[in-house]
């Protein structure tokens, strides 16, 4: 067994973990600790640095992730051999790094790079909840030869199966009134969003949207050079009068669970917005983010759903329900958008996997994936709750909640004098990864109080409320 004695700076304002994580770290890289060598069981080492269970514990956690050591049940803890595992040499890894530190730092979860202990990231999703072996199952079912024509381009507008599906779990869960023929399937947010340009071109010079929205949305709409008219938010959705003022032929909005902000729309403003969209001839974006996702209160129907004259142009995904990773997303498009769309006055191209598609399909047909959001609304509940009654208990009255109800996410007003930019890189030194909101301010602006965004989907119950912890000594609250 091998005996580690690293040097620990008790008084260093980098977390005990964090400097025993780098220690192992880069004597393994380093060629130090030979592969297959045991390390020291968590009772052995914190008997030996005399420090307590909790920084050991979260140090293995870290490594275990990573690659760098593995578990052998009921004997503990081995080095992996990282020259045959998928981690590179060390100065491999070094250059990696280097790389990514010249490369944009992502707005919606941590690099795998990042050292990060607790990521309350965004983007994130409850992975260890994920259907593998189903989903495993109608995969390999779209992977026979009977199945060949799933490995050419697929349908421009999506596996019409799928579509079907879809209209029935879209009408079921948010109201939404459509046939199949109306959706398309597109690969991701942005990707339906570049269609959905493509299409409004003739119609809209003039875009007003609300005042902070999600970034890669920013650079969509300025690639297409539409004039923008921001919209001032309340708290319950955008500010009428400026959509009055506007003059614009298309509003895109948040309603369920405003991006970043996090407040839903009320419904008397969902139908002054639509009556203003029939007598202005305009159209209403609905990006119904987060919308399948709502704990205290009953589901408010979509936009769309009040929708009489074919004004609102309704857009989803199934990321947070499913994963990311699928990039499976959908546009309910009006008539005279579909027939635009079928005149193939766009440059649009079918980049969803046709073999997700299927898989997709299947996997709804058999009622899997009703199972599966239900287990996943109770999970998200539990964890929704759990982050507010830590943030209650460690960080009082420092801070406003903002936006908790719904989604995944909650941003957090806090009062203790630091910047925005300081809050996070304070966090930062305790292995806490969390994230501004000023880069979704459509003018560049910063509110007076610091907001930061928590979200808490890819988090287990128990890192919710040590990263919450972690951030009241990073914020000196204590």
């Amino acid at each position: 067994m091998i005996v580690i004695t690293p040097k620990l700076d008790m008084e260093s304002k980098e977390a005990l973990y964090i400097q025993l994580y780098k220690y192992i770290r880069n004597e393994i890289m380093e060629g130090r600790m030979e592969k297959n060598s045991k390390l020291p069981s968590i009772r052995t080492l914190c008997d030996h640095l005399n420090i307590s269970r909790t920084p050991v514990v979260l140090a293995y956690e870290q490594l275990l992730a990573e690659g760098y050591i593995q578990s052998k049940a009921r004997s503990g803890f081995f080095i992996m051999d990282i020259a045959e595992s998928s981690f590179f040499s060390s100065n491999t890894l070094i250059e990696e790094k280097n790389n990514i530190l010249s490369s944009p730092s992502r707005l919606y979860h941590a690099s795998k790079y990042e050292e990060v202990l607790y990521d309350f990231g965004y983007g994130s999703v409850d992975l260890e909840n994920f259907p593998f072996i189903k989903w495993k199952k109608m995969m390999n079912r779209c992977l026979l030869p009977e199945s060949s024509e799933l490995l050419l381009y697929g349908d421009l507008q999506g596996d019409e199966e799928l579509r079907e599906e879809i209209a029935v779990y879209l009408h079921q869960i948010r109201g939404v009134r459509c046939s199949p023929q109306q959706i398309v399937i597109g690969a991701g947010t942005y990707h339906s969003l570049d269609l959905l340009f493509q299409l409004l071109r003739e119609d809209v010079s003039l875009l007003a949207l609300e005042k902070s929205v999600n970034d890669g949305v920013q650079t969509l709409i300025e690639q297409y050079r539409f004039g923008i008219h921001s919209l001032e938010l309340e708290h319950d959705g955008v500010r009428m009068e400026d959509v009055y003022k506007s003059k614009a032929q298309a509003v895109y909005v948040t309603p369920s669970h405003q991006f970043p902000f996090g407040m839903t729309m009320s419904v008397n403003k969902r139908i002054k917005l639509l009556n203003w969209a029939n007598e202005e001839q305009a159209y209403i974006i609905e990006n119904d983010y987060d919308g399948e996702f709502r704990y205290n209160s009953r589901p408010i129907p979509s936009l769309q759903s009040f929708d009489q004259n074919e004004r609102v142009i309704y857009i989803g995904t199934f990321s947070k329900a499913l994963t990311p990773s699928f990039r499976i997303s959908y546009l309910v498009l009006p008539t005279r958008l579909l027939e635009r769309f079928r005149e193939k006055k766009h440059s649009y191209d079918q980049l969803a996997s046709p073999i997700f598609q299927k898989t997709l399909q299947m996997f709804m047909k058999s009622g899997d994936f009703e199972r599966h959001m239900r287990k996943m609304r109770n999970l998200y509940k539990k964890k929704h709750d759990i982050l507010l009654q830590a943030i209650h208990e460690y960080l009082g009255d420092n801070v406003t909640i903002i936006g908790a109800g719904s989604g995944l996410h909650i941003l957090l007003e806090v009062r203790n004098g630091m910047t925005e930019d300081e809050l996070i890189e304070s966090a930062k030194q305790r292995g806490v990864k969390i994230y501004p909101t000023s880069v979704y301010a459509l003018e560049g602006e910063r509110s007076a109080m610091p907001a930061i965004l928590l979200g808490f989907g890819g988090l287990s119950e128990e890192r919710i409320v040590l990263g919450i912890e972690q951030l009241k000594i990073a914020w000196g609250m204590e």
